[in-house]
């Protein structure tokens, strides 16, 4: 018991220090709740934290990385309405061989209306919320996923199976995000013999994405899904409950 306390202390103060000692950076493949690389309406429980990071191909990420990269993350549902997560995204240099430096960013999200038998569960997001260049508006520096959302979720049980609709409208405050529609979503289904697989079929603002996730031993999550419908994108982190 005591160590537990001891355990959460230490966490609530490592988010802390994330938050107060970096400049700051959208889906689950940038360390928050959500879709595969659209925003949702879904949050975690409350004091669940997850470390992991993911694969991210060239493809995949905005034109800064012209290179195959990886991120890694930490992230804390505060309450049952407040989720914040830091991420790292590896830069390289490869007149010297190795990956060096990483763009540090953080994402915030608020549980603006939980999910009700007749409406969806609303939420209000924001990825890369302050950078060098910019406290919280459009920025031209290093504000490489700066993004605002306003996500909403509904789920529907149907033979014991789940079948989740999700939207989002995003307005980006970067000059490196890139988006051909502002409306994204997409569709989650979740079977009745595997409640903790999530297979997803959905569109980001920019491509067409499919894949699937999955939290084995209520601890261990994977992803993995092929973007544009042909570019590979996987991740792992671990979960549990402060």
């Amino acid at each position: 018991m005591r160590f537990r306390k001891y355990f959460k202390r230490m966490m609530l103060g490592v988010a802390f220090s994330l938050l107060t000692s970096s400049f700051l950076y959208s889906q689950t493949t940038l360390g928050v709740s959500g879709l595969l690389n659209s925003p949702s309406a879904v949050m975690s429980p409350d004091k669940t934290v997850k470390i992991g990071g993911n694969f991210l191909p060239k493809q995949f990420t905005t034109d800064i990385w012209d290179y195959h990269t990886f991120n890694f993350f930490i992230n804390i549902t505060f309450l049952s309405f407040l989720e914040i997560s830091m991420n790292n995204t590896a830069f390289d240099l490869w007149n010297q061989n190795y990956f060096s430096n990483v763009d540090r960013s953080i994402s915030i999200r608020l549980k603006a209306l939980k999910e009700g038998r007749y409406w969806p569960a609303i939420v209000i997001g924001s990825n890369d919320v302050v950078s060098t260049s910019s406290l919280l508006g459009y920025a031209e520096g290093n504000k490489y996923f700066g993004t605002h959302y306003l996500a909403l979720s509904k789920h529907f049980s149907f033979k014991d199976n789940i079948i989740g609709l999700h939207a989002a409208y995003n307005i980006p405050v970067s000059v490196h995000v890139m988006q051909r529609f502002p409306v994204s979503g997409g569709v989650s289904f979740a079977p009745s013999f595997l409640k903790s697989l999530n297979i997803i079929a959905e569109y980001d603002s920019r491509d067409f994405n499919i894949g699937a996730n999955v939290l084995l031993f209520k601890h261990l999550y994977f992803q993995f899904f092929m973007n544009e419908l042909k570019y590979p994108v996987f991740g792992m982190h671990i979960q549990f409950t402060i």
